[in-house]
């Protein structure tokens, strides 16, 4: 078996600007994010930060996130998939996105893989 680390960022809620009507382009509305990055033959030996990914980049991406708009919650995802897998080491990544507002009794939204 081989030897990996995850990187989690889980939980974020942030304001988006995303959906396809037209009561979706007016406002933000709040989602829920969360990141899982797997790093394939991955081992800690040291305590220095450059011995793994941090985790800034993906929160800095999710902080950004209000400043476009996106159409659906799937491209959202696909973006920030595209951040994890800028690093070298990310073998798999698994983002799931929440719409928290539009429906009273739930959550609705995606979740991708992705592989390198």
């Amino acid at each position: 078996m081989q030897n990996q680390t995850k990187i989690l960022v889980r939980d974020f809620v942030v304001p988006a600007r995303i959906g396809i009507y037209p009561r979706e382009h007016e406002a933000p509305q709040q989602i829920k994010v969360s990141v899982v990055v797997t790093l394939k033959d991955h081992e800690i030996k040291r305590d220095h930060i450059e011995d793994t990914m941090s985790y800034e980049g993906l929160v800095a991406a999710i902080r950004d996130l209000p400043k476009q708009h996106f159409e659906l919650v799937e491209t959202m995802a696909e973006h920030l998939a595209n951040v994890a897998l800028i690093d070298a080491r990310t073998s798999c990544v698994t983002v799931t996105i929440e719409k928290l507002e539009v429906y009273p009794e739930g959550r609705v939204g995606t979740e991708i893989t992705r592989y390198r």
